[in-house]
């Protein structure tokens, strides 16, 4: 377990962990020199666990209790889930303790301690004072479980009592859940003769051993919009200040690692993770509490966890946030930062010094549009009120499906988690990377039927649709990969049909005449003796044929795929296409591009017919045009 300190400084945090561990948690020079404590300091105290039967070691992060140096502590705490708070007994409650107090509650502790040291300074008529007061300000910020002790690290009064309160909390702290990833907050990295390079930090999530590999993300790289991790691998561990072979979540470790990693690269504020994240986090959806007044796009210094960014606040329900009151928020960071969903932020106002408030985060990946919406409003509020893992994941399988390594990345959970969920739901399904519910599955269906059944109704001159547009139509920004077993799925219940790669319902059909199948005949012969795009007019003329009744038949012909009008009256065989298509695929295969004199010269046709044929192949969605160039964009289309 690991505890951090909070108070006024000059109030004793130092001396009392000194007291309490005999380390001196001021390590730098200055610090020693000034008797004041400026970066973090660290502090372990070894116990006999009477729950374990084991030796443990207590770990303390001594955090500056100097104003200027408030980054710094709030770098400790964001990191702790236990806190001490220390109150000089001679001087009680000043500016920085109340500063303090207020941001241990904004970060949601597990628990507060509070000691009141200097005890032989003052009198017991003081000690007691300031014991009341504190109660009544403990209720008032909402620790109703605190306990108050009363210390002096001169004379070493209560100092077994607060040591012993220490290791009952520490006996009874929960166990790290180990459906999560490891994930530590680097705050220190140095070099070690011998060793190598090292880096320090709160492990948050997981367990860690020594010979395993961790993805490294860089507060710089993702400065400069770079999301590729670089991979460690760790050499050796410490856990709690002793050598160890692997470490937990709630322990303050140095890794020994070895990697492409230079150390003036790594700064306070960095990740080693065994999940890193494809995306770059710079905007995120918030449950927001308010500890003083937000308004609507209010700038904010961002915390969390060793680092910090600033940004702006969006209220989505309202243009004013009241103090003590919570609304749903997104947050947007002028430089990103590393987050996972349930992660607590802590809001300041950079002008005035003053908390703003704290932040949840629920979502990771907002969308642009429709974030007003009171549909997206309702499923805000619903999504900030569950904490458990589980039910989170399937609340938002119950809206839309979702990949599976998305949620390992934004929960920095194991693949067991969402293995165990769909062992336990026959109703979720799995389509390659993604989990759906039947629900979405059967909508889905319902769906791309109705809208075939008013494409059918609406272009009754053709048979269906290619597969890339009905997906366009259907499922626009939903997995491509749960469309494509979907439309298996109608195939093989014969719902749908295909013929000749074009998709329909399986009750649209169209059949010729015996009359109307001989004149077929005469024309495919005709286009497979002189493969070529034929106007309506020389096709009657070969044929001695009306006309008018030729254009009606080629209405039927190309409804039926046979053949394909390229532009009106002009057209062109089945096959034709096909052979056309296939050299277009082989070409760009090669080429990765078609320009329209490369085609020209693949179909020996004129300049105009050739793009004619180019332009009904970006028509019906086989080739998409960018500049002056073609490239693939369904080549499932026209095949044999």
């Amino acid at each position: 377990m690991i505890i951090a300190t909070a108070g006024h400084v000059d109030h004793g945090k130092t001396k009392l962990l000194q007291a309490l561990t005999g380390i001196n948690a001021d390590r730098l020079p200055e610090e020693q020199q000034r008797g004041l404590t400026i970066d973090l300091g660290y502090a372990f105290m070894p116990y006999h666990s009477t729950k374990s039967n084991h030796q443990q070691r207590l770990g303390f992060i001594d955090v500056p209790g100097h104003e200027k140096f408030l980054s710094n502590m709030l770098a400790g705490v964001g990191t702790a889930h236990h806190a001490m708070l220390i109150v000089a007994g001679d001087e009680g409650m000043m500016p920085q303790s109340y500063e303090h107090l207020t941001i241990l509650r904004l970060l949601a502790m597990d628990s507060l301690t509070v000691v009141i040291t200097k005890s032989d300074l003052t009198s017991l008529e003081q000690q007691q004072q300031l014991e009341a007061t504190l109660h009544q300000l403990l209720l008032q910020y909402g620790f109703t479980q605190s306990t108050i002790f009363h210390c002096s690290a001169h004379t070493n009064d209560g100092i077994n009592e607060l040591k012993q309160h220490l290791i009952d909390l520490a006996d009874n702290e929960q166990q790290y859940d180990n459906t999560l990833n490891f994930k530590l907050a680097i705050d220190r990295a140095f070099h070690v003769k011998g060793s190598g390079l090292v880096v320090t930090g709160t492990a948050l999530n997981g367990h860690i051993n020594v010979g395993d590999s961790l993805c490294l993300v860089s507060h710089n790289q993702l400065k400069k919009g770079h999301s590729q991790p670089q991979i460690v691998r760790i050499k050796s561990i410490h856990a709690q200040g002793q050598a160890t072979e692997s470490a937990t979540a709630n322990q303050r470790v140095a890794l020994n690692i070895s990697g492409d990693i230079d150390k003036a690269n790594l700064n306070r504020g960095d990740w080693l993770l065994q999940v890193a994240p494809k995306q770059i986090i710079k905007r995120i959806t918030v449950k927001l509490t308010a500890n003083h007044l937000i308004k609507h796009w209010q700038n904010s210094q961002i915390f969390h966890a060793a680092t910090h960014t600033t940004g702006h606040i969006a209220l989505l329900e309202d243009k004013q946030l009241a103090p003590n009151d919570s609304a749903v928020a997104e947050i947007t960071f002028d430089t990103p930062l590393c987050l996972t969903e349930q992660d607590r932020l802590l809001l300041r106002d950079p002008a005035q010094k003053i908390n703003l408030g704290s932040a949840v985060v629920i979502d990771l990946l907002p969308p642009n549009r429709g974030k007003r919406a009171p549909q997206r409003l309702e499923y805000l509020n619903q999504r900030a009120a569950l904490h458990s893992l589980p039910d989170i994941i399937a609340f938002k399988l119950q809206h839309a499906p979702q990949s599976q390594q998305q949620l390992l990345e934004q929960h920095q959970c194991q693949i067991s988690v969402l293995n165990q969920l769909v062992t336990a739901d026959s109703s979720i399904k799995q389509y390659g990377d993604y989990l759906c519910f039947d629900s979405y599955q059967q909508a889905l269906q319902q769906h791309i039927i109705a809208t075939l059944e008013q494409y059918h109704q609406q272009a009754q001159d053709t048979l269906g649709i290619g597969k890339d547009r009905l997906y366009r139509m259907t499922a626009l920004n939903q997995p491509q990969v749960i469309f494509n077993a979907i439309i298996n799925q109608l195939l093989n219940q014969q719902l749908l049909a295909n013929t000749r790669g074009w998709l329909h319902l399986a009750a649209h059909q169209l059949q010729l005449t015996p009359s109307e199948l001989q004149c077929w005949h005469q024309i495919e012969q005709l286009m497979a003796t002189h493969p070529q795009p034929w106007w309506i007019r020389d096709l009657a003329s070969e044929m001695d044929e009306n006309e008018d009744s030729l254009r009606k038949l080629s209405y039927k012909l190309a409804q039926l795929s046979y053949v394909a009008a390229i532009v009106k009256d002009r057209y062109v065989s089945h096959q034709y296409l096909v052979q056309m298509a296939t050299a277009v695929r082989q070409h760009t295969t090669q080429h990765q591009k078609l320009e329209t004199a490369e085609f020209r010269d693949i179909s020996q046709l004129g300049r105009k017919v050739a793009i004619q044929l180019l332009e009904y192949f970006d028509k019906i969605g086989f080739t998409k045009r960018k500049f002056n160039y073609r490239e693939l964009k369904d080549q499932d289309l026209l095949q044999e």
